[in-house]
């Protein structure tokens, strides 16, 4: 009987079957001769079509193959996609296209000239890190001619961070080359992006009844997001109690949550739905009713805000003053974590910071 509980010929058919499809099993030495005149060698190189399959022990018992590896990685492009995998497409598009600048860095070019597997990151080293810093330090924007912002400069150095991190975690790196980078601290502007109540209440009074109004309110009331109102249906609306609505809310790492809506609100949405049908969009275009993109929704805010005389209005602002005003009146700050979808109490805090309502400085003699 051969070792399979076969015959030793029958045994060197399910190694030879198996070694074109090239998963190595360890820890099994027995020598069996292969035929053809071939070189003799072990059934420690012989080939399993299932790592799971029994492995012959020389008492008889079977034992199961280890995987070998925690992941498959070919290459950079291959490491990028398991890094980024579950993470939303516009994360996904964002995170890939800092990847893709660290390595047109690496090869001098530009970042639309290179692709992915162009760079073996296995040969990245801090000191390539180090000096991509100090690039995107002095670097200037294509688009604007100006020296990039700190906040991209903090992106695209914890986008290189996280994946050198990721990719030493499931093994295809030997080392993280950016274990000792520190990420640039910008400015925290988050005081200058809170509007007061007047100005809100003024956007809302100045924006005509109808769509854009519901719209303004809608994203102020309810701390949402740009991309969950864009793709809002009827369907994600109810009626709550008391006359109030209710709306569910699906966006940032595929989190949900339900948002009460003031009942004054909840009417005025109501008036906007015009064929009942739940799959359709709450706000749509005017020509054609197709869905608001984000970019028209951003106009819409951005307009309103001109109109009271403030520029660079964006629906975060609102949602910043949603955080901020709430606070101020009294709101619980795990109620606003809840509302606005924070997965950290400590990004709500920042609000409060933003906007204190004491210091020492006014108990000093004047």
């Amino acid at each position: 009987m051969g070792v399979f509980g076969g015959s030793a010929a029958d045994n060197l058919r399910y190694c030879e079957v198996g070694e074109s499809l090239g998963t190595i099993v360890y820890g099994v030495s027995f020598g069996i001769s292969k035929r053809g005149g071939r070189q003799s060698q072990p059934l420690s190189r012989c080939f399993l079509t299932n790592p799971m399959l029994p492995i012959p022990t020389q008492t008889g018992a079977t034992a199961i193959a280890p995987t070998q590896k925690m992941a498959d990685v070919s290459g950079t492009a291959q490491l990028v996609a398991l890094w980024l995998h579950g993470k939303s497409k516009a994360s996904q598009r964002s995170y890939e296209s800092d990847i893709r600048c660290f390595v047109a860095f690496l090869l001098s070019e530009k970042p639309d000239q290179v692709r992915l597997n162009d760079i073996d990151l296995r040969t990245v080293t801090m000191n390539d890190v180090q000096a991509y810093c100090d690039y995107l330090e002095t670097v200037t924007s294509l688009r604007t001619l100006k020296h990039l912002s700190a906040d991209i400069r903090k992106r695209r150095t914890l986008a290189i961070k996280s994946l050198l991190r990721f990719g030493h975690e499931v093994e295809y790196l030997r080392y993280n080359a950016a274990i000792k980078i520190k990420a640039p601290k910008p400015k925290q502007t988050l005081a200058e992006r809170i509007l007061s109540e007047m100005e809100v209440m003024t956007m809302i009074a100045l924006t005509p009844p109808g769509r854009d109004r519901s719209l303004i309110k809608f994203i102020y009331y309810t701390g949402a997001r740009v991309g969950e109102v864009a793709r809002l249906t009827w369907r994600d609306i109810r009626p709550n109690r008391d006359g109030q609505g209710q709306v569910t809310l699906f966006g940032k790492g595929d989190e949900t949550r339900t948002v009460i809506i003031p009942k004054d609100l909840y009417e005025e949405l109501k008036k906007l739905s015009d064929d009942h049908n739940p799959n359709a969009a709450v706000f749509v275009s005017r020509k054609g009713r197709k869905p608001l993109g984000d970019r028209h929704v951003r106009e819409i805010v951005n307009i309103s805000g001109d109109r009271v005389g403030i520029k660079g209005v964006s629906p975060h602002w609102l949602r910043h003053s949603h955080a901020s005003h709430s606070l101020d009146r009294g709101a619980a700050p795990q109620l606003v974590q809840h509302t606005l979808g924070h997965k950290s109490l400590d990004t709500t805090s920042r609000y409060a910071h933003a906007k204190p309502n004491d210091s020492s400085g006014l108990y000093l003699a004047r």
